[in-house]
């Protein structure tokens, strides 16, 4: 397949309505559009209380999650404005942002039930709020918001690995952080999704990894792969889980996602063909 180039580049700064620097940088690509927002951190209160308690739907950030959220407590670094979008010139829309990711986090605990979830809940700047029950860790199984246009279709075919793994040229790449929490010092929880274009292909990288120190490992990944010239996109869903001690591998090689997912079983794995109809408009 010819190499097909990208035709437009641009990087801007925005300033919104909320006051939110926002760093946008986006790329043509075929019929695609693909575009990513980079921002700052989720205010820990109301930042406009006089405006919010009016309750015309003219909100901050931090009043919208909570509105739109059915947890008691968000992990303690939300990014609301880092958002990647990749728009098909039909309307079609894939996108990953952090609200819609958190609406997937449990509201009753199946819990790792460890000493360090009460300390943890407790630490919280709103710990006087009655406690109610969900997933402290925020295990999410998202994978992505797509438009209605879009139709998901089971499918044999997978993912070509052996492409991604060839040396080309790189023409679009970034990595965003969705959420992040250090659970009380216990661990990590992060949520983060990687794209990068290159001459024929685009690809995507959602990735939640949880790791409750001596406790738990766990990764919940979507993979997305669009190559040229096709009306589709493959995803592919894997979870994988292991206790800490049932890993063959010391605990201080458990911090980083990349050494220690591959040492993971698999619990989960499913593959969908994304179908964009083109005959639709949003």
């Amino acid at each position: 397949m010819a190499s097909h180039f990208p035709n437009l580049f641009t990087d801007d700064n925005n300033v919104d309505s909320k006051g939110y620097t926002t760093n946008s940088k986006s790329i043509e690509f075929g019929p695609w559009h693909i575009s990513y927002d980079v921002s700052c951190i989720l205010p820990s209160m109301c930042s406009t209380k006089v405006v919010c308690e009016r309750d015309d739907d003219q909100f901050c950030q931090f009043c919208i999650y909570c509105k739109e959220l059915s947890i008691p407590h968000f992990p303690d670094m939300v990014f609301p404005k880092n958002i990647l979008i990749l728009e098909h010139n039909s309307g079609a829309k894939i996108e990953f942002n952090p609200l819609d990711a958190l609406r997937r986090v449990s509201t009753r605990i199946e819990a790792i039930e460890v000493a360090c979830a009460e300390s943890w809940q407790e630490s919280r700047p709103d710990a006087e709020k009655q406690k109610k029950s969900f997933d402290w860790t925020f295990s999410t199984d998202y994978k992505g918001t797509l438009s209605s246009n879009i139709t998901v279709e089971e499918t044999d075919e997978t993912i070509n690995f052996d492409l991604l793994k060839k040396k080309e040229q790189i023409i679009f790449y970034h990595d965003l952080t969705l959420f992040e929490d250090e659970l009380h010092d216990h661990g990590i929880s992060k949520l983060s999704v990687k794209i990068r274009v290159m001459p024929t292909y685009w690809y995507v990288l959602l990735r939640y990894f949880l790791r409750v120190d001596d406790v738990l490992v766990r990764s919940i990944e979507t993979r997305m792969f669009h190559m040229l010239n096709t009306d589709y996109v493959m995803r592919e869903f894997t979870a994988k889980e292991a206790k800490a001690e049932d890993i063959n591998m010391p605990t201080i090689l458990m911090k980083e996602a990349d050494d220690v997912i591959p040492h993971l079983p698999l619990k989960e794995k499913h593959t969908d063909k994304l179908v964009v109809n083109s005959s639709n408009q949003n």
